[in-house]
């Protein structure tokens, strides 16, 4: 009976100890590995119009303006893509790796019928927003890092207020170099 209740006890500690773990473990890394080997790459846009490119541009601007190291470029001979169009997804914005290493290559959708219903007025800001943050993949950055920083890769931001990389992302890019 004692070896039970020494059992038990053993079992129930290990489970507290396990419990405590489970929520003291660490922040998970902002790191995506469909992003890029490098921090500079070439976009290529897809059936887009003019406003668009300037998003593209403004976006790829942001990025090489910051401390990151960054390099991004817009050329028509690039296999890397960015388009925009009308889906009914529940998505504003999408980064597709395929291919690894140095055969990596990306396409970026941003779905402007989803930033059109929920945007309102600032709908510019959103689609630059969603242009940066897809941009951020690219430079390994994954959504919604576990930190209390502002951050251009959350899904709560404000994309009227945060559509530039903030602080925390430049170092991330930086990290994961």
């Amino acid at each position: 009976m004692r070896h039970r209740r020494a059992l038990r006890a053993v079992g129930i500690g290990a489970a507290g100890l396990l419990a405590v773990a489970a929520v003291q473990s660490p922040a998970a890394a902002s790191y995506y590995s469909g992003g890029m080997p490098s921090r500079t790459f070439s976009v290529r846009p897809v059936g887009i119009n003019d406003v668009w490119i300037g998003y593209l541009d403004s976006a790829r601007g942001y990025w090489n303006a910051t401390a990151a190291g960054t390099h991004l470029t817009r050329t028509s001979t690039s296999k890397n893509t960015y388009t925009a169009g009308r889906w009914s997804y529940s998505w504003g914005g999408r980064y597709t790796p395929s291919g690894s290493g140095s055969s990596r290559t990306f396409t970026i959708e941003v779905n402007v019928q989803y930033l059109q219903a929920r945007a309102g007025d600032e709908l510019s800001r959103w689609c630059l927003s969603t242009t940066t943050h897809e941009l951020g993949h690219g430079l390994k950055l994954a959504d919604n890092p576990s930190t209390t920083k502002a951050s251009l890769m959350k899904y709560d931001r404000d994309p009227a207020k945060v559509y530039k990389p903030t602080a925390y992302d430049v170092s991330e890019v930086v990290k994961y170099a």
